[in-house]
């Protein structure tokens, strides 16, 4: 997979593509098998947590961080270093709750006017909530951006402490973001891809005489033209000429965390209109499939009924892998992305929605998928179950560089701690995935009816927003329910 890395190890709890692809797996405890406490809270709530599992480990797995203190007491038996093992004494000894109150002792949402939190104290549930929950100790609930800093006058997180709408770095001169400007996007636009729009004469940026037509996509990221918005709208993304026309957003699913727990039956089945736990259609990876939504007129404009399998493109300059499209061999038919067709009224013509949590199909899996009588894509050799017959929503999208993420002398606040540095820091300036950044062409695969054959039954009833029903017209009255007194 990676022909210039030696060894990849993967820690997981399920048997994922990651997993599929590693070296080496470590299987590790899941949330109710943990046996020491772990803490966590989220970017989207006020709360905090601190957990371990109530089972015995179904399998022969252990903690997450007892993997990281095996590893260092390796590391020091090897070495003759006995700080690696000490780094994670704690954990070695069953004692993670002595870590967890460090993080308690040193971060501003856990200590209060009355001291920190104190880790025994929040599992008994002495802080107002459930045993092991407390609120995050915010200055506001909601919590208010920037509260302290109208409030308290505590510095703003920048080099001169001021809230600034000009940056004066050399790279951000360079890059033409020194001041506040609109950028269209790296891929998905119909106009030139990363052009910064603007008439300020401030704003002077350096394009390295990349061409305005190219489509590798790594030159394409670090193009900086300057426009204003009148010439924008006249200029066309050359993906776009050639028919790669429709965005692809890979949002997350409500039947899943990330990709967690995907292939679970109920969870697949419930996560697209294709599940049947009966597998009526063969073709179908397992008991559910992948979907991917488009806008009804966009669809029949390509001669596609809902429940057709289409084929799903993004550049091949680099996707689903350079050089794919010479590839003869397995890996090329593996990674090209095939999906069935939903139907959304609420979609604008050029939007599709494909979620990205879905398990990867393989070269093992399509093996399986073409040869097992079921039909299933399981992989013999590790009982791996991909989502998809044929690809996935990693064919078509690829991580993007903001230019001002990736400089040394970037001003900011550290992710982990209350502190200050210049460049890079992880959270704050990783390298950009999707959703929304993806331009795509869809061709025609297959029928979807039963076993590739015509259409597929469900579009046939005239149920959903579009349908002429009698039950659609009742709803639309008002009459498909009565109260009677």
């Amino acid at each position: 997979m990676l022909p210039k890395v030696d060894l990849v190890i993967d820690q997981q709890i399920e048997w994922t593509g990651s997993a599929e692809y590693a070296d080496v797996v470590v299987p590790v405890n899941s949330w109710v098998e943990q046996q020491d406490y772990e803490c966590g809270g989220s970017c989207s709530n006020p709360f905090l947590q601190v957990w371990k599992g109530g089972i015995a480990p179904v399998h022969d797995s252990i903690d997450d961080a007892a993997v990281f203190a095996g590893v260092a007491r390796a590391l020091a038996a090897s070495t003759g270093d006995g700080r690696f093992a000490d780094y994670f004494k704690f954990v070695s000894e069953g004692k993670a709750k002595v870590y967890i109150q460090r993080v308690f002792d040193n971060s501003t949402t856990t200590r209060g006017t009355a001291g920190p939190y104190d880790v025994d104290k929040l599992i008994a549930g002495e802080y107002g909530g459930e045993p092991g929950a407390a609120l995050m100790l915010f200055r506001t609930y909601p919590r208010v951006p920037f509260w302290e800093q109208i409030h308290d006058s505590i510095p703003f997180y920048t080099d001169c402490g001021r809230l600034a709408s000009y940056c004066d770095l050399p790279e951000a001169i360079e890059y033409g973001e020194n001041l506040v400007v609109h950028r269209e996007a790296v891929e998905a636009t119909p106009y030139l891809p990363n052009v910064i729009v603007s008439t300020s004469p401030y704003v002077r940026p350096a394009d390295y005489g990349i061409p305005w037509d190219t489509l590798d996509p790594d030159l394409r990221q670090v193009r900086h033209v300057k426009l204003p918005w009148s010439e924008v709208k006249q200029t066309v993304n050359p993906l776009w000429q050639q028919g790669y026309q429709f965005y692809c957003c890979t949002p997350k699913s409500r039947h899943s965390t990330h990709s967690s727990w995907s292939t679970v039956d109920w969870h697949w089945i419930w996560s697209d209109s294709f599940g049947d736990p009966h597998r009526t259609d063969k073709r179908a990876p397992g008991v559910a499939d992948r979907q991917i939504q488009m806008n009804p007129a966009a669809a029949a404009a390509l001669g596609l009924n809902e429940g057709d399998y289409v084929w799903v493109d993004a550049n091949e300059l680099d996707r689903p892998y350079i050089g794919w499209k010479d590839d003869e061999g397995p890996r090329h038919k593996a990674f090209r992305c095939m999906v069935r067709v939903i139907i959304n009224a609420g979609l604008p013509y050029n939007f599709t929605i494909l979620k990205h949590t879905g398990w990867i199909a393989t070269e093992r899996t399509v093996k399986a998928h073409e040869s097992r009588p079921d039909g299933r894509a399981l992989a013999a050799e590790t009982g791996y179950q991909a989502s998809y017959r044929y690809g996935s929503h990693q064919s078509i999208t690829r991580g993007w560089m903001p230019p001002m993420h990736q400089t040394d002398t970037l001003f900011h606040k550290r992710a982990g701690r209350m502190g200050f540095v210049f460049g890079f820091d992880v959270d704050n300036h990783a390298i950009n995935t999707v959703p929304k950044e993806t331009l795509v062409r869809i061709t025609k695969a297959e029928d979807g009816g039963l076993n590739g054959q015509g259409i597929w039954q469900p579009a046939t009833t005239g149920f959903g927003p579009g349908g002429n029903t009698p039950q659609n017209e009742l709803y639309l009255s008002g009459a498909l329910v009565r109260v009677e007194r």
